[in-house]
């Protein structure tokens, strides 16, 4: 048995879909979307599940939409964080001086 290919995380799933909308792939590049994946998981409990159609034969509908909507709140609030980037605004210009 390999677990990354046997059993995997479906809130990556929930997620990757929201991400996959053009109101985020036309505002990010390849970089920030993987940024926003991993800062949306990591607010979320991940399900790891070996098949998804197994996984979802047994959930509820109401679990499910609720599912979706904690991974649209967990991108949401990604999407702040890496829109207030302060990377992005340093001043490069700075000279780094390294002391004793």
């Amino acid at each position: 048995m390999q677990i990354s290919e046997d059993v995997h995380n479906y809130m990556e799933n929930l997620v990757g879909q929201v991400l996959a909308r053009s109101e985020y792939t036309e505002l990010f590049d390849n970089d920030q979307l993987a940024d926003l994946a991993c800062l949306a998981l990591i607010q979320l409990r991940p399900i790891y599940i070996r098949h998804d159609v197994d996984f979802l034969s047994t959930l509820s509908e109401e679990r499910l939409i609720t599912l979706k909507q904690n991974a649209e709140t967990a991108v949401v609030s990604a999407k702040g964080m890496i829109s207030e980037d302060r990377r992005r605004d340093r001043d490069d210009e700075l000279p780094v001086i390294f002391t004793k």
